[in-house]
């Protein structure tokens, strides 16, 4: 979560439309396949207690990529030897058997070093150095993108929360020896918490050279806890797109750098959202990571993608927030948010055709958000994907006139045939996706809009 200096400039970012090409500046960190941006979820199936699940369901819902945990103290024995875990070799074979890119965590303390905490001293430092260089070498050829920790800012992992400081020296004493290593590594640093954005924490670590031994910054923008308005996919898209236009390049070493957003989800425990508004947001999250990753493509800063947090529910405890954020429940079987996902794959296949054959742009009928996914390809008569829903989940009707005799509706889109071509559609916190035929280059528009 960010704080937007400007609704005027949130305003005019969330409607800028992008005409380069799609995916022509490739990132030293983006899909060398396929979509030019990454689609993913967090899997934790590094904790011991996490049986590996099946990939199947992941790819039906556009899955390109997973962000898992290889823990320091279950890689380094009590003698100082290393040894991956089995369940690790084995998560990492079945995503790629899969075509699923996997992103490992290097990250948490060891007893044996500095009482378990973060890595502060020269021997921790030096502890922790071995042992991410012998997780990328295990991995050397499967394994390419490494996050350096995870919220080194906040508590997680049982240790007190980091400053600044001391996490550059953790990266400065890592990063260049994974790079020594191996230079196609994709080097992630930051996975910081949203305090860490708004509280001087991330500002201060760029400004002293974050982003000198890496290629990408990482973010975790969990906005639940803004209020009213400022807590939804659109509030995110708004602020993050600030963030890298505005913030991000006024700091050292960060052109050509580009931003990830390796947690961000919405939990549906008692307090929280429904799982209806769950899956909306999943949904609508990814239709505009898929637009800011279009229109930031050809700038010094990248968009690259999300992951989901989680994959699934980590509990059955209804009042317990990290119970309730995942896409399928404990058991594995889907929730809301998993079928709205994979409707969307049904219109907008992840590998059906190169992310450079796309265009994409945001727009607005009063109250409503339009999102119009179009290939741009020579051929004639190409799939166009218009979504179309209320930012502030609430109910709108709208008329569109719609270029095509057989438009596709989704499943939870309201549509009333009013006259030829013309439907009136009920808008609202799930977006409606409309598949049309792209009539050819010159031709009028697949589609028009009136509030009524």
């Amino acid at each position: 979560m960010f704080i937007c200096q400007s609704l005027q400039h949130a305003l005019l970012a969330l409607t800028a439309f992008c005409t380069s090409a799609w995916g022509a500046a490739a990132h030293h960190c983006a899909p060398t396949t396929g979509p030019s941006h990454w689609q993913g979820v967090v899997t934790h199936y590094g904790f011991a207690n996490r049986p590996l699940g099946p990939f199947a369901p992941k790819q039906q819902v556009g899955v390109n990529t997973i962000r898992d945990e290889v823990f320091w103290d279950q890689v380094q024995r009590a003698d100082g030897s290393f040894q991956i875990p089995q369940r690790i070799d084995a998560l990492v074979d079945e995503a790629l058997r899969h075509h699923i890119t996997p992103m490992l965590v290097l990250g948490y303390g060891h007893p044996a070093h500095d009482q378990g905490g973060k890595p502060r001293s020269a021997q921790a430092l030096e502890g922790f150095r071995r042992y991410a260089v012998h997780v990328a070498k295990h991995f050397q050829g499967r394994v390419r993108h490494f996050e350096i920790w995870n919220e080194w800012d906040a508590d997680t992992g049982g240790a007190p929360a980091g400053d600044p400081d001391s996490y550059l020296q953790l990266i400065q004493k890592v990063a260049p020896a994974l790079r020594a290593l191996d230079p196609d590594l994709c080097l992630v640093v930051g996975a910081l918490t949203p305090a860490a954005q708004f509280n001087g924490w991330l500002n201060k670590a760029l400004a002293q050279g974050l982003l000198k031994h890496a290629d990408a910054l990482s973010l975790h923008t969990y906005n639940y806890g803004e209020g009213r308005g400022k807590d939804t996919p659109d509030s995110w898209h708004r602020d993050l797109q600030w963030f890298i236009d505005k913030e991000l390049p006024q700091h050292p070493f960060t052109r050509g750098k580009s931003v990830l957003v390796s947690e961000m989800g919405w939990a549906n425990h008692q307090t929280g959202v429904s799982e209806h508004l769950q899956a909306a947001y999943a949904l609508r999250l990814r239709l505009l990571s898929l637009a800011l990753a279009h229109q930031t493509a050809h700038t010094a800063n990248p968009y690259l993608g999300h992951w989901w947090y989680d994959w699934q529910d980590d509990g059955d405890d209804p009042q317990e927030m990290e119970h309730r954020y995942g896409l399928t429940r404990r058991s594995g079987l889907p929730k809301a948010a998993w079928t709205a996902l994979k409707d969307l794959e049904t219109f907008l296949p992840t590998q059906a055709a190169p992310s450079r054959d796309k265009t994409v742009h945001i727009g607005f009928e009063g109250a409503l958000t339009t999102l119009t996914v179009n290939r741009d390809g020579p051929t004639p008569h190409q799939s166009t994907l218009l979504a179309i829903w209320h930012p502030a989940n609430e109910q709108a009707q709208v008329s569109v006139l719609l270029h095509d005799e057989a438009p596709r509706f989704s499943a939870a889109c309201e549509a009333q045939k009013i006259a030829p071509q013309k439907w009136r559609i009920t808008a609202s916190a799930m977006p409606c996706l409309i598949q049309l035929k792209q009539p050819p280059r010159g031709q009028r528009p697949v589609w028009e809009t009136r509030m009524l």
